[in-house]
């Protein structure tokens, strides 16, 4: 594909608390973000918990941390939840482990038995396979994630999709689709099954898959549910007979990182490589949004610009991963690994910010 550069709008300061448990961790390696009027939260790989800052006048500061295990019954208590998908609806703030599998890497110094071993052993952490949405009201011009709250009269709480240590009742689904099945026990740096977007939209949920790619297209499920006794079931659109739809996108084999839905029902997408690959990673709009159907394939979504190039820098540096609309007009643009230039002090790293057209 040909370049198609843009230039930055502004420079984002996103500054943590100083002292911070895992404030490398946190910094280097943001999976995801989201933002809610003057809040921006963030979740990263190796912890199972979600970030909140607010704005500050040269990007976001004033650091909240929030351990998933406060609102949930986990089932591997301390383990990381491979977070990677965040997305508001009102009133909660939802949430997305990758609910992937991983193969270890080969570890230098180790004999060769060991190393081909690495590349033999499967891993599950229990935690990923979470998806859910917590109380998010917004009280004193700063958003709250709450373990109860009223709206509209009524008594919320945190809720989750039902399931276990090993799966979640979408991915027991799956292990039967016809185009997904074969990739559901693959790790997700195999071109497996892995979990990196999330936008709802009334009661339409949407699950952006960074792999499988089929033949250069991604894979964005699509969910409803409704609650019961405490959790999230799905539940089967009226007429169809799946527990969940498939939308099938051409980015041109790029997997899905982030998405993003905004005030008229237009569909962004953050598009890179599916596997431990560098390569480009762009911006993709699908007006109108997806189909309201069981199932829709987009041939031709439009590209609208380049975020991270990767044969412009180190390998496995800068992969863009969060996509967050500050405004209408403006988006936020967070980095996995970013490069050490990015970096500012020990607590804070900076971002990019690009102009959007409304």
């Amino acid at each position: 594909m040909k370049p198609r550069n843009k230039n930055l709008s502004k420079k984002c300061l996103i500054q943590f608390k100083k002292g911070f448990r895992n404030i490398e961790d946190l910094r280097r390696e943001i999976s995801s973000s989201l933002a809610t009027k003057n809040n921006l939260w963030l979740s990263y790989d190796e912890d199972a918990g979600i970030e909140r800052l607010t704005r500050t006048h040269k990007g976001f500061g004033y650091h909240t941390h929030y351990e998933l295990g406060d609102f949930f019954d986990l089932p591997a208590e301390g383990g990381e939840a491979d977070m990677e998908a965040l997305a508001y609806a009102e009133p909660y703030l939802w949430f997305c482990g990758s609910m992937s599998l991983k193969r270890n890497s080969p570890s230098e110094g180790d004999s060769l038995e060991e190393q081909l071993q690495d590349l033999f052993q499967i891993d599950l952490d229990a935690n990923r396979f979470s998806l859910g949405c917590i109380p998010c009201i917004k009280s004193n011009g700063t958003f709250e994630l709450l373990k109860e709250a009223k709206y509209n009269g009524k008594t919320i709480k945190p809720l989750m999709l039902r399931g276990g240590a090993k799966s979640t009742e979408l991915h027991n689904a799956l292990m039967k689709d016809e185009h997904l099945e074969r990739f559901m026990m693959l790790p997700s740096k195999d071109n497996g099954f892995d979990i990196e977007g999330l936008a709802v939209d009334n009661d339409r949920i949407f699950i952006g898959l960074r792999g499988p790619v089929l033949n250069g297209y991604a894979v964005i499920l699509e969910i409803s549910c409704k609650e019961f006794d405490g959790q999230l079931f799905l539940n089967k659109k009226p007429g169809e007979d799946k527990l969940y739809r498939k939308h099938f996108l051409n980015l041109n084999g790029m997997g899905i990182r982030e998405l993003n839905i905004d005030k008229k029902g237009n569909l962004y997408v953050l598009a890179g490589p599916t596997m431990d690959l560098d390569g480009t990673i762009s911006i993709y709009k699908v007006k109108g949004g997806l189909e309201d159907n069981y199932a829709s394939v987009v041939l031709k979504p439009e590209r609208l610009f380049d975020v991270a190039r990767g044969s412009e820098i180190e390998h496995g540096e800068d992969k863009a991963e969060g996509m967050a609309f500050l405004s209408d007009t403006e988006i936020l643009i967070t980095y996995d690994s970013p490069i050490k230039e990015r970096l500012d002090g020990d607590n804070a790293v900076w971002m990019d910010c690009y102009e959007i057209e409304a």
